[in-house]
């Protein structure tokens, strides 16, 4: 659900995802029953700026099987960011958001169960199809899209990182 409202520029919505999972295999299985994730989430464009905001909660409750133990597997993550961004011409746009994502069902206090990220990004708009984009990434916390494997010596609560983007418009 999608309302433009009557202030020009800004729109408020709301989704809703619903889903449900039962699964075996030789060894086990998997049951989620049916979960409700819910979204809301706003935008505002007038001129130069840009502003956005959404909020997510992911409430998982399934339970793993492996023969012949069961595993019960919790969750609830719930997540949000704001972001602005700037258009300093026709082809420069500046901006920053900050995303932050929380396990309530674990210890809050681990880096494991949070991620807070601090990002200022500039893009280049090339013509009006091609774009290329820099990201400046603060982050805390190893919740999200880490790898123990590219990792050998551990993970650590606090990382840099710098992403680099280009893209197509079709």
């Amino acid at each position: 659900m999608q309302w433009e409202t009557p202030l020009r520029g800004l729109t408020i919505g709301s989704s809703a995802d619903v889903q449900a999972v039962d699964g075996t295999a030789p060894a086990g299985g998997i049951h989620l029953p049916a979960t409700l994730t819910p979204s809301m989430y706003s935008s505002f464009s007038r001129g130069k700026i840009y502003l956005a905001g959404e909020y997510d909660r992911i409430p998982i409750n399934a339970t793993v099987t492996i023969a012949p133990s069961v595993f019960p597997f919790i969750e609830d993550g719930r997540s949000w960011f704001v972001m602005g961004s700037y258009r300093l011409s026709q082809k420069v746009q500046i901006g920053s958001y900050y995303s932050h994502y929380v396990n309530k069902a674990a210890d809050t206090t681990q880096p494991a169960n949070y991620s807070k990220d601090w990002v200022v990004s500039g893009r280049y708009d090339f013509n009006a199809y091609f774009y290329c984009k820099v990201e400046g990434h603060f982050l805390h916390g190893t919740a999200l899209g880490y790898y123990t494997s590219t990792n050998p010596n551990g993970l650590a609560p606090d990382s840099r990182m710098l992403a680099a983007k280009i893209g197509f418009i079709f």
